[in-house]
């Protein structure tokens, strides 16, 4: 074999496309879930259940978190080909240029956002067609979305009040401003990585997809990646490299697959029983992830999403209007957003705004409320937080979830940073264009808080928003993992190509920089391999 690929996420599908363009190539794709094809992952609305679903979500738990009243956080992360992108809520963002830009300056050559755009560029079929920003030849379908609820609307008439800009596009001339999200989707239908690269390639015939399959460890001899340990129906397998592995398994399983492989900080390798292979501080550090506070209105005019009895018929004409792939089933849930500059004399967008027509409470997985209430609901979060955790072991076994130690707020900037974001977010809830909905304020139930009582508050439901990179950092200190092409420091023929290797957060959601990332590696390979023949 070639190319072996360690996991069917976003970075994953791209590059398992793009190697077996050639068909002198042997390449592998392995990954742990299932082939994902099922109703609620091709249903946009199905997001409700994929967050309760343990067979697309790997469904993890960070420890106790000091600053949150030492909750366990819970971290959806999508689990079978496609990855999080078969399970998350499609909104296509990129960030902001300037956090390209800063990657370079932190030593990541060649990085910066000029670099990247091609690679955005190349990845995507945009609805309005190519331009300065959008490709119109890429696999993955970046559409309007199909359904706008009358809430979102009023919720970007509300931002408008408030004095933000309309903003058509988040990923064109600036990101300031409030509008509806372009989505991934193909004609009313979830456009998961999965489907925008595997289909067109999972028939060549040098291209194996193994599914079910549980990577135990990368083999190593001589500081040289070898080949995999996997296990698949209840037998270890294993499959050698000759050219090189990928591990793309995401933030939270690439720096894990590392460690198990006796790649990372040799106190936390023998804690385990694991023989420290090569000494690399950075693996598992460096984590980073959106923390996100809701506030929750109830809908007096009882027009929101719900599963109350009442929206029965509502539900039942929902789902003949998507026989045609339209209404209400096409609805990503969070339609709209904004992106807010909170920060006085500042005019970049440190705040991110999800707003969704429906009560959500614990990331849905609390039904009750929604089948009580109609009302709405909207998310804020910091979008550069300062505060680092890390990835860690619990076990030396693979079957076991790794330790996630998301440090939430232990920055003491980041707290500022969150009461920033709930103010904002309070106030377009208390514009006319969302009060002329709001029956009242449930949560909190006050509409206006003292700062401790926004504190308190934060402490007590603040939750993730799904965006954990940072754990195999690319970059030139200690703390690095990988280099600038994404090999790991000091291990020939291995490279880790997912969202870990980001060395700060973008300033928006993290599956079409993902993708881009993918795409730089993908040809770099290519270009490499072509110019030593």
């Amino acid at each position: 074999m070639d190319y072996i690929i360690i996991g069917g996420g976003a970075a994953g599908c791209l590059l398992a496309e793009r190697l077996s363009q050639n068909p002198q190539w042997q390449v592998t794709l392995l990954e742990a879930g299932g082939s994902n094809n099922h109703p609620l992952v091709t249903i946009p609305a199905g997001i409700i259940g994929l967050m309760r679903s343990r067979k697309f979500n790997w469904a993890l738990r960070t420890k106790a978190e000091p600053e949150l009243n030492n909750r366990q956080l819970f971290w959806p992360r999508g689990k079978g080909l496609g990855g999080s992108s078969a399970i998350n809520a499609m909104c296509y963002t990129r960030g902001q240029a300037e956090d390209y830009d800063d990657w370079q300056r932190q030593g990541a050559e060649g990085w910066d956002y000029a670099s990247l755009l091609p690679h955005f560029k190349a990845t995507e079929h945009y609805h309005r067609g190519e331009n300065t920003w959008h490709g119109s030849d890429g696999e993955l379908q970046v559409q309007a979305l199909r359904h706008q609820h009358p809430l979102s609307q009023a919720f970007v008439d509300a931002c408008q009040e408030y004095s933000l800009p309309l903003n058509a596009d988040f990923n064109g001339a600036k990101q300031l401003g409030a509008g509806f999200y372009d989505v991934m989707q193909n004609r009313g239908q979830r456009c998961s990585a999965a489907h925008a690269f595997l289909n067109k390639a999972k028939h060549r015939k040098n291209l194996t997809i193994i599914s079910q399959a549980q990577v135990e460890k990368i083999q190593l001899h001589d500081k040289t990646a070898t080949g995999v340990l996997y296990r698949k129906d209840g037998k270890s397998h294993f499959l050698k490299a000759d050219k090189e592995i990928l591990l793309s398994a995401g933030a939270i399983h690439s720096p894990q697959i590392l460690m198990l492989s006796g790649i990372g900080a040799s106190h936390e390798l023998t804690t385990h029983g694991i023989k420290v292979e090569h000494e690399l501080a950075g693996v598992g550090q460096n984590l980073q992830d959106h923390l996100d506070i809701s506030l929750i209105h109830l809908d007096k005019t009882r027009s929101s999403i719900s599963f109350h009895p009442s929206f029965l018929p509502q539900g039942i004409k929902a789902v003949m209007q998507y026989t045609k792939r339209r209404g209400l089933l096409a609805s990503n849930m969070a339609e709209a957003g904004a992106f807010v500059a909170t920060q006085q004399d500042n005019s970049r967008p440190d705040v991110q705004l999800h707003f969704l027509p429906a009560v959500e409470v614990d990331h849905g997985l609390n039904l009750w409320p929604t089948t009580r209430y109609f009302g709405y609901t909207l998310r804020a979060c910091l979008l550069r937080p300062a505060s680092r955790g890390h990835i860690g072991l619990h076990s030396s076994s693979p079957f076991d979830a790794p330790r996630i130690e998301a440090n939430y707020l232990s920055a003491e900037e980041d707290m500022q940073g969150m009461l920033r974001a709930f103010d904002c977010a309070n106030e377009i809830l208390l514009q006319p264009g969302l009060q002329a909905f709001s029956k009242q304020a449930w949560r909190p139930a006050k509409k206006i808080l003292t700062e401790a009582e926004k504190i308190d508050y934060i402490r007590q439901h603040a939750e993730s928003i799904y965006h954990p990179v940072g754990t195999c950092k690319m970059g030139q200190d200690d703390m690095s993992v990988v280099d600038e092409n994404l090999k790991v420091i000091g291990i020939d023929k291995l490279r880790v190509v997912d969202a870990s290797i980001m060395p700060t957060l973008v300033s928006g959601n993290t599956t079409a920089p993902t993708l881009a990332i993918a795409n730089k590696a993908a040809q770099h390979i290519m270009t490499s391999q072509a110019e030593s023949l």
